[in-house]
């Protein structure tokens, strides 16, 4: 019997969520009010308080539902590890985001666009501090800020990286996208995260910066070292040049006498 509950309650919510999503691409989320999406669904008003509190938390539900169907065909990050040397997973967020181009079109809608915006980032973040936490705990690696912080960081990235290429009509591929993505963020991986016996790429680009500086440094005092040689042989050439007036002037003056 509790089966049968089960899927009611399942089919039940899901004709809500449907319902929801129909009707914020028709009218979008501000127009709609729980009626709407009752009478859409063909259930009792009274059928939408059993589940729902109001639209904001089936919102909510529509996005977790997506995000759930996100992660069911997304292999996990920590198949090919946070670093991202294998770009497939990652390409999967922008090749997702391009199929449901409708789950973008809720996010710029009003208040909606608000509570679903913070419910997929929150989705995203918390994916994402989880497999930051598994490359810790194998790695040995070190959290040099709270990985909390980290997750959030990087989940904001990629959502506002996807809002900006969904509304630039898409400009480059979703395999595009993954490559430079995963460029972009390689520095910040490694400030982020110390990894053991490895010196990694900000660690290299130091020791490259510093060995730039010195060599300036060094052109530096050969310009000055040539400079003053210059010098030296100007003060030479004049007192070269003035003993030998002298010695001239002493000659001229020893034939007059």
């Amino acid at each position: 019997m509790a089966r049968k509950v089960d899927r009611r309650v399942q089919r039940t919510r899901k004709l809500l969520r449907e319902s929801m999503l129909a009707l914020i691409m028709d009218r979008g989320y501000d127009e709609i009010n729980i009626q709407d999406i009752t009478d859409h669904a063909n259930l009792g008003r009274a059928t939408f308080y059993l589940h729902h509190k109001d639209k904001d938390e089936l919102l909510a539900d529509v996005m977790r539902q997506l995000m759930d169907d996100f992660i069911d065909q997304v292999p996990q990050f920590m198949n090919s590890q946070w670093y991202l040397d294998d770009i497939k997973p990652l390409q999967k967020y922008f090749e997702f985001a391009e199929a449901n181009y409708d789950l973008y079109r809720i996010m710029i809608f009003g208040k909606g666009g608000i509570t679903a915006s913070r419910q997929l980032h929150q989705n995203i973040a918390d994916n994402v501090q989880k497999l930051l936490e598994d490359e810790i705990a194998a790695t040995g690696a070190e959290a040099v800020i709270p990985v909390t912080f980290i997750a959030n960081h990087l989940a904001g990235a990629l959502l506002a990286t996807i809002f900006w290429w969904l509304d630039n009509d898409l400009p480059y591929s979703a395999e595009e996208m993954a490559v430079m993505y995963q460029q972009i963020n390689r520095l910040n991986q490694e400030q982020l995260l110390r990894l053991p016996a490895s010196k990694g790429l900000v660690a290299a680009f130091i020791e490259n910066r510093k060995d730039k500086d010195k060599g300036k440094k060094d052109d530096k005092r050969e310009q000055r070292e040539r400079k003053r040689e210059e010098r030296r042989q100007k003060k030479r050439s004049k007192d070269e040049g003035e003993e030998t007036d002298a010695t001239h002037a002493d000659e001229k003056a020893t034939k007059e006498v």
